[in-house]
């Protein structure tokens, strides 16, 4: 299908070097958006950048962690004066961990990159928005958005606060054109989602939650939902929470 449905847009994506966040960008290219992207790591962020070079998208890759608000100013000005719409990706793991075994360290990186850094990307964006008559905010949860299940504390807690930040700039700022919305992925082949498979302790703590999952999606799968949501058909579509997890929430 030749959809160009994101022509002439200007999409940031984080998290864009990787499993669902490489699918965003991706897609949003190919129908016909300019894409402007980050992550964290060098390695991953220079083999995508090689991959949407060779399919000969308008991808471009800069180095930004999302919990720096440094990166976070740098990445909205790489992106130029226009910007029609986000995606947040970007993620952090918590490997499992229950409360009585989380450490503050994990906590806190989890705290900054799923919500402080999510609120920092969106935060920045918004006058843009705004100065251009409006935009779309898509921020990817996960089912952890809506219950526990085999999700660490801090990853849950702040899965859980992400669809609080998504409502409210839905409430303050729909009047204005600027829609917000969550996707909420459940298990995706991805970088993210086969490290925390890898180890024996946290393998089996989630296992018997995993034995009930419907079949993982593909990273494009989830990548067609964002596209979908983001784009000027969607247009009254603001303040939801879209679950994309195969029925899974449903059970």
């Amino acid at each position: 299908m030749d959809l160009q449905r994101h022509a002439g847009k200007v999409a940031v994506v984080t998290g864009a070097a990787g499993g669902i966040g490489r699918a965003v960008a991706a897609r949003l290219a190919r129908e016909g958006a300019t894409v402007v992207g980050c992550n964290v790591s060098p390695r991953s962020r220079s083999e995508a950048q090689a991959y949407f070079d060779q399919q000969q998208l308008d991808v471009r890759l800069v180095p930004a962690d999302v919990s720096v608000q440094a990166d976070v100013d740098a990445l909205v000005e790489a992106a130029g004066p226009r910007i029609d719409l986000l995606a947040g990706v970007a993620g952090a793991m918590d490997n499992y961990l229950p409360l009585g075994d989380l450490d503050d360290d994990t906590w806190q990186r989890v705290v900054d990159v799923n919500l402080t850094g999510t609120m920092r990307v969106c935060r920045a964006v918004l006058p843009i928005m705004l100065a251009g008559g409006g935009g779309a905010m898509v921020a990817v949860g996960s089912r952890a958005s809506l219950g526990a299940g085999p999700a660490g504390l801090a990853y849950a807690t702040t899965k859980h606060g992400l669809l609080g930040l998504v409502k409210s700039i839905a409430y303050y700022y729909g009047p204005q054109h600027v829609r917000s919305n969550a996707v909420l992925p459940g298990r995706v082949h991805s970088e993210m989602h086969t490290r925390s498979d890898r180890g024996g302790w946290a393998f089996e703590r989630a296992s018997l939650a995993k034995a009930t999952m419907a079949p993982k999606a593909q990273a494009d799968e989830i990548a067609a939902v964002v596209s979908w949501i983001g784009c000027d058909e969607a247009s009254h579509v603001n303040g939801a929470v879209v679950t994309a997890d195969g029925g899974w929430s449903a059970a």
